[in-house]
């Protein structure tokens, strides 16, 4: 079955066992609420808030929600949460972890910490998965959180980065368009080089279970018509991807942030590249997206398990 919206992925998910989540710095009433929503559809079970545990007890007590199904645990420091959360991910406690109130850079200092931290590709990646009524599907951009400018091969492992999750949605062998200005190669902008190779390295299965078109533009990407005026006959990406990799942080970010609030996309937001699927949210993410971020955290940690 290939999940095409989040209230399918929702419905699979609550036929899962469920899994523990670990939040660093929970002292946040929409990081609680999205927490509380998960608990009480059966997808997470006590749940293990660290950080100013005065806090954490006041909002959930404040919303009427009361402290009985929740593991709080108090850390002097947003770092020493994140510690403790990463020590109880490794000691098998906790199966996805999630970020608070935490800044990111400490939050990502922690995990990428060489003896303690969780890292284990070459690279984190972000990846936020978007549902619009303008398209049929569920559809990813990549990397809009954590790489400000990647590379062909930095490029190269946040697409293999983001693998886990297509093959948890049902999709095994997803499509990416790899975004430019321009559907043509320009030797003057280096981004269109990077998405030929990228094109041509899957053509010849350099990069496995993925089928790679580009450079394409937006317009093109999202709309095979579009491809056919510009000269793209008999598109096998054009119209119908399943990711979108964009050229840097800064071009992702503004398509996602715009996706959310024009688009009134639904959204949910991962990190690849450690022991555990990570939940590494923007501050200004309602309760919704949060509990949507839980839904791909654990579908995919369940795919982690049988794997």
């Amino acid at each position: 079955m290939t999940i095409k919206s989040f209230c399918q992925l929702e419905k699979v998910v609550q036929r899962l066992k469920p899994s523990r989540i670990v939040v660093v710095s929970a002292e946040d009433e929409k990081v609680l609420t999205g927490i509380k929503l998960a608990l009480k559809k059966g997808i997470i079970y006590d749940p293990i808030l660290v950080g100013d545990a005065q806090k954490i007890e006041k909002i959930l007590l404040d919303s009427g929600e009361g402290i009985k199904n929740y593991q709080i645990k108090n850390a002097p420091t947003p770092f020493d949460a994140a510690q403790i959360a990463i020590k109880l991910i490794k000691d098998g406690d906790a199966h996805i972890l999630a970020k608070g109130k935490i800044k990111s850079n400490i939050f990502l200092k922690a995990i990428l910490d060489k003896e303690y931290g969780l890292k284990v590709s070459p690279l984190l990646s972000n990846l936020t998965l978007f549902e619009m009524v303008s398209y049929h599907k569920l559809i990813g951009i990549t990397d809009i959180a954590i790489i400000p400018n990647p590379g062909l091969k930095e490029k190269i492992d946040i697409i293999n980065n983001s693998y886990p999750l297509w093959y948890a949605l049902g999709i095994i062998k997803p499509k990416v368009a790899v975004l430019a200005a321009v559907e043509v190669v320009n030797p003057g902008m280096q981004t269109t080089i990077d998405a030929a190779c990228l094109a041509k390295m899957a053509e010849r299965k350099q990069i496995e279970h993925f089928i790679i078109d580009g450079p394409l533009s937006y317009d093109v990407a999202i709309n095979s018509e579009f491809a056919t005026d510009k000269g793209i006959h008999k598109p096998i990406v054009a119209g119908d991807p399943d990711m979108l990799l964009v050229p840097d942080l800064e071009a992702g970010n503004i398509l996602g942030k715009s996706l959310k609030i024009h688009g009134k996309a639904k959204s949910g937001a991962i990190v690849f590249g450690a022991e555990v699927p990570i939940m590494i949210n923007s501050r200004s993410d309602s309760a919704e997206r949060r509990f949507y971020s839980i839904l791909l955290a654990k579908a995919i940690a369940e795919n982690k398990k049988l794997s």
